[in-house]
């Protein structure tokens, strides 16, 4: 499908069709629908059936809807009729769809030549002198094989030095120091433990 949608302009549509009954917008509706697929036409030898409508319906409608599809050849003025409104929404979409399909074109052509230009530049240009001292500081030889940084090239068995013993002594943790007794919290303590006494004797006897 060209065109999948069609632009609805109710200010527009509501102004223009305010003389209409809703029988007779109902039938407009559809024909600018058939309009919309088939090029702003509408073969006006099957307008009644294209709008749905019975021959006693359409007879009352036809005149009130002609104006709105103007002829589009002297010569098929009772075979063809077109909408001018559709054609021109028709030539607008076009144009758009066109703008935008260019517009996509030139995008992927400059991608492509950018593309085009990276891959040339890295199959002609050879590595550089400050890569190749990069991959030298880095430990990387020519021949691809790898050596610790700062080894001496001419040792081919290389062994870390042996760990030495620190001569850090580990010093005891301090204990910590015991919070100083509360005097007023030590007498609240005896008392509750005084009356919970006194209320297991009390419970004793009772039993």
């Amino acid at each position: 499908m060209k065109n999948p949608w069609m632009p609805m302009f109710f200010g527009d549509f509501l102004a223009n069709t305010l003389h209409l009954s809703t029988a007779e917008i109902g039938a407009y509706v559809l024909l600018i629908a058939h309009a919309w697929e088939h090029n702003a036409e509408v073969p006006w030898d099957n307008a009644r059936r294209i709008a749905r409508m019975d021959t006693r319906s359409w007879k009352r409608v036809e005149e009130k809807l002609l104006p709105f599809f103007q002829c589009s050849a002297p010569e098929a003025a009772r075979r063809v009729r077109c909408s001018e409104r559709v054609r021109l929404e028709l030539a607008r979409a076009a144009e758009i769809s066109s703008k935008r399909k260019d517009a996509a074109l030139q995008m992927h052509s400059k991608r492509r030549a950018s593309a085009d230009a990276n891959a040339s530049g890295l199959h002609m240009h050879p590595p550089s002198q400050s890569l190749k001292r990069s991959y030298a500081r880095e430990g990387k030889q020519a021949n691809g094989t790898y050596r610790p940084s700062g080894m001496s090239p001419e040792v081919e068995d290389y062994r870390s030095p042996p760990r030495t013993k620190s001569d850090n002594v580990l010093e005891p943790i301090p204990d910590r120091p015991q919070p100083k007794p509360n005097p007023k919290l030590e007498a609240l303590k005896q008392k509750s433990r005084s009356k919970g006494k006194k209320d297991d004797q009390h419970e004793a006897k009772a039993v």
